[in-house]
């Protein structure tokens, strides 16, 4: 560091070396200029400029779309496909599409959403549950973001949803609650009933 010099001297001492006088910091007070090859300093700003964009990944998002009736191969090549976009840093919005009569039986959409969270749960997460959309053509739309690289295995993996069927088996299969103070009711009222005839 030389300290505060006139522009003249310090060009002259710039050339007087071999180099060139450049500005690093024109907005400081007083501008601060160095002592250096200009190319060589281009050189290492351009180096510089591509080391942070390198390492910036640009997310985009890809889209995936099936419908019900997709068959075991075509499912396994998406989900592939998929799996591939996750590890590579992008989102995947995917569409499930009900044709036709598929409108009646909503709970396939969430159930098809759910066999590809469960093949992809290792790679990704969802940003939010699955939402339907549309009016006369119905979807169902969900989002899958990837795992960081550190979150492997960790963090918060949202609640599946269920579809009617399974939310319906999994209320046959509680068992049932004590229901002696009901039964003792009904006896009560029958007896009552019997007695007033």
């Amino acid at each position: 560091m030389i300290g505060i010099l006139p522009i003249r001297e310090a060009m002259r001492m710039a050339s007087a070396q071999g180099y060139d006088l450049v500005e690093v910091s024109p907005k400081s007070d007083p501008p601060v200029c160095r002592i250096l090859d200009y190319g060589r300093f281009l050189y290492e700003e351009k180096a510089r400029q591509q080391a942070t964009k390198k390492k910036q990944h640009a997310v985009s998002v890809r889209q995936m779309r099936l419908t019900l009736k997709i068959s075991e191969h075509d499912f396994e090549t998406k989900v592939r496909k998929m799996r591939e976009f996750l590890e590579a840093k992008d989102r995947v919005k995917v569409t499930v599409i009900l044709r036709g009569r598929e409108v009646v039986h909503k709970e396939q959409g969430i159930e098809m959403i759910n066999r590809i969270q469960e093949a992809l749960s290792d790679v990704s997460m969802l940003e939010k549950e699955p939402r339907l959309e549309g009016t006369t053509r119905l979807s169902w739309q969900v989002m899958l973001l990837p795992l960081k690289a550190g979150n492997k295995g960790k963090g918060k993996k949202k609640k599946r949803p269920q579809s009617s069927s399974a939310a319906a088996g999994k209320k046959a299969e509680q068992p049932k609650k004590d229901t002696a103070k009901g039964d003792q009711r009904v006896k009560k009222s029958i007896h009552e009933a019997a007695d007033k005839t």
